[in-house]
């Protein structure tokens, strides 16, 4: 049996009804495929993790929407005020409600400050390319990707799309907040003015090789291609450009070498590969964010894969994930996220875990056997949020207890939500 690694020690009872305020409670709201997460310190203390959902993963009660209903809660649970509000990445199902609720969000009486990615700030030279790129071959590839009915590529074409209601409202502060662009590296004290209060900020990196694996690929070939497209003629974009192997005549060598040359490229084109490769790219662009509070530390890692991890984890992983408190899976617990060798240092039995996810769009989520062995290291204090039964919805497991230290909402009220408290 493995031994239990430092940690903090979980509360022992189970859906408590004590009116005693945790020193942390992280609220996760079952949205529908989408993260949004408000961690509340000290009972009067906000920050607002994500706040999105991705259109074909959105879920509707009584005529009114889960984000719709997660959004009214926040306003009455914070009361007009978030410290901090973090957009990990800029996916649909993680920054969409900020582009929603834009007009809401400009209203609160203080958000103090917005945290996005260094690779969203659009005065840096690097990001800027990149976002160029990426945007024409979203474009490029969702055309192709509707002609052809591929449900699940399409879902990740989409998510990866530019989403600019949210980004300008983010990278505006909503009018009034500080807007920072987070690297890995990065430590903020007392940020907002919360005393108490810090983030060491573990990804995205900022070094070369991570840089040289943000383009998107093929950008070139496609990126000409995509200009060629511009006068939006059809709805098959690469008509012409798909060939196999078996159809190349052998006549077609004595054409010039630069045509020979694009129709080989042409020859490993696959819409389908280039879209999870855009979606793969855009995750591994998630700020990680270890969040403290007065010694006890929260690992927020976005929808971060492999690529982010890599870069942190294996340096200093063992010193970061020993000693948390609470971990929000990252990627909704797809199959690649969660290193084996990350979750082996987080403290056996002494944190809790929270997995927004479900099955739609995407049946291939969550990964079970990640959850179950989250589930193990956790001591069974993992709960999904498509355990919060909706009529209708796709599924998670029944609860027929919750973990220790959890507490849902009350569903008769609309409060499709579990806060996990820590004291």
């Amino acid at each position: 049996m493995a031994t239990k690694k430092k940690g903090t020690t979980r509360p022992p009872t189970s859906g408590s009804t004590s009116t005693s305020v945790p020193s942390i409670r992280i609220r996760m709201y079952r949205i529908g495929f989408g993260d949004c997460f408000l961690v509340t310190l000290d009972g009067q203390h906000h920050i607002l993790v994500d706040c999105g959902v991705h259109n074909k993963g959105g879920i509707v009660v009584n005529g009114k929407s889960l984000i719709d209903l997660a959004f009214q809660n926040i306003v009455t649970t914070a009361g007009g005020k978030l410290d901090v509000v973090i957009a990990t990445h800029a996916h649909q199902d993680h920054v969409s409600g900020y582009g929603k609720f834009a007009d809401q969000f400009a209203k609160f009486n203080h958000i103090g400050e917005v945290w996005m990615p260094w690779t969203d700030d659009l005065s840096n030279a690097t990001a800027r390319s990149w976002h160029q790129k990426k945007k024409a071959l979203v474009g490029l590839v969702q055309t192709y990707l509707t002609a052809r009915a591929d449900k699940e590529a399409q879902a990740a074409i989409e998510n990866a799309g530019p989403n600019p209601a949210a980004m300008q409202a983010l990278r505006q502060g909503f009018g009034k907040a500080k807007v920072r662009y987070l690297k890995a590296g990065d430590q903020l004290d007392a940020p907002a003015g919360v005393t108490g209060f810090s983030a060491k900020i573990m990804g995205p990196p900022e070094d070369q090789d991570f840089i040289s694996k943000m383009n998107p690929p093929g950008s070139d070939h496609y990126l000409r291609m995509a200009a060629a497209q511009q006068t939006g003629k059809g709805t098959h974009p690469f008509v012409g450009w798909e060939l196999s192997p078996q159809q190349m005549d052998p006549k077609w060598p004595q054409l010039k070498q630069n045509v020979v040359k694009m129709m080989n490229e042409s020859l490993k084109f696959s819409a389908r590969a280039v879209a999870f490769s855009l979606d793969k790219l855009l995750n591994n662009t998630s700020i990680v964010a270890l969040l403290s509070w007065r010694g006890k530390h929260l690992l927020f890692p976005g929808d971060a894969e492999y690529g982010d991890w890599a870069y942190w984890y294996k340096k200093s992983g063992s010193q970061v994930l020993s000693d948390i408190c609470f971990y929000k899976v990252a990627h909704h617990g797809s199959w690649n996220a969660t290193p084996k060798g990350a979750l082996a240092e987080m403290p056996l039995g002494a944190f809790g875990a929270m997995m927004s996810t479900q099955s739609s769009p995407w049946p291939s989520i969550p990964r079970p056997a990640l959850e179950k062995a989250i589930d193990e290291r956790t001591g069974g204090a993992l709960l999904r949020s498509d355990s919060i039964p909706v009529a209708g919805a796709p599924a998670g497991p029944k609860l027929n207890q919750l973990p220790p230290a959890f507490v849902k909402g009350n569903l008769s009220k609309n409060e499709f939500w579990v806060d996990y408290n820590i004291p």
